[in-house]
């Protein structure tokens, strides 16, 4: 089923509301066209202004609180322009949230199922995989041991024959012994080698899931981190805590080492 293609059929555009009409700039502009020139005013005078004596700061301070009560003026005008669309545009935002939520929360938990599906695959995976390593090692043992045996009596039985032959020809013991040593060093060097087991690799599964009707769903593994102790943590991964070092700051405190503190003058308009 087509979900868009009905969700679409069930929502008309006749069912938005008939007050909402197309917003533009040059609708409102007209409005704040009374403060324009002075706005522009008040620039150019606080550029060329110099404050040099009692009565410039005077003009200063009156042509700083024109422009704080003309930026209130236009501030209210803003704000009335834009209420009746920011409170449709709350209800609608409010209304969607409810569905957003829901879905939110529905996305959540198959996300959960389906990865905890995944993880246990991978799990079960890892365990054929072990299995396997751990049974071509034991047959890599087996075959070690096997060798080495056979290579054994190889030898035993080229140093018997080797004293056999030797004694039938009245040989001397040194003549015995050498001839025995001799045997065994041939067939040490003709003994056999175990053959080599390769562990199977069990192939990981593909990762992207796809249906029918487009969607796909994949797992990213990522590494996270949790602090279980900050006294352990090395220093080069912490961070000056800046909002308490203002708070100090403020409370009075004036060295604190590692960090510049200055005093700085502001000015304040009051209308």
């Amino acid at each position: 089923m087509n979900f868009n293609a009905a969700f679409e059929e069930e929502t008309p555009a006749e069912v938005l509301p008939a007050t909402v009409q197309p917003l533009t700039l040059d609708a409102v502009k007209p409005k704040f066209q009374p403060y324009l020139v002075r706005v522009r005013e008040m620039a150019d005078e606080a550029k060329t202004v110099e404050v040099s004596d009692d009565n410039s700061l005077k003009y200063a301070v009156s042509l700083g609180g024109d422009a704080k009560k003309i930026a209130k003026a236009i501030e209210t005008l803003r704000k009335k322009i834009i209420q009746e669309p920011s409170d449709f545009v709350k209800v609608v935002n409010n209304f969607c949230k409810l569905f957003m939520e829901q879905l939110a929360q529905t996305e959540a938990v198959l996300k959960k199922k389906i990865s905890d599906y995944q993880y246990q695959q991978e799990i079960d995976r890892r365990k054929r995989e072990e299995a396997a390593r751990k049974a071509a090692a034991e047959l890599q043992a087996k075959l070690h041991r096997e060798a080495e045996e056979a290579n054994r009596k190889a030898r035993e039985e080229a140093a018997k024959k080797a004293e056999e032959e030797a004694r039938a020809r009245a040989a001397s013991e040194a003549e015995i012994a050498a001839a025995k040593a001799k045997a065994e060093e041939d067939a040490k060097a003709r003994e056999i080698q175990a053959p080599v087991v390769q562990a199977p690799i069990i192939p990981t599964e593909s990762k992207v899931t796809r249906t029918e009707t487009g969607t796909a769903a994949y797992q990213r593994k990522t590494w996270k981190a949790e602090v279980t102790d900050e006294n352990l943590v090395p220093r080069e991964y912490l961070v000056p805590d800046i909002k308490k070092i203002n708070e100090a700051v403020r409370m009075g405190t004036r060295i604190i080492p590692g960090v510049r503190i200055w005093e700085e003058l502001s000015t304040v308009f009051r209308s």
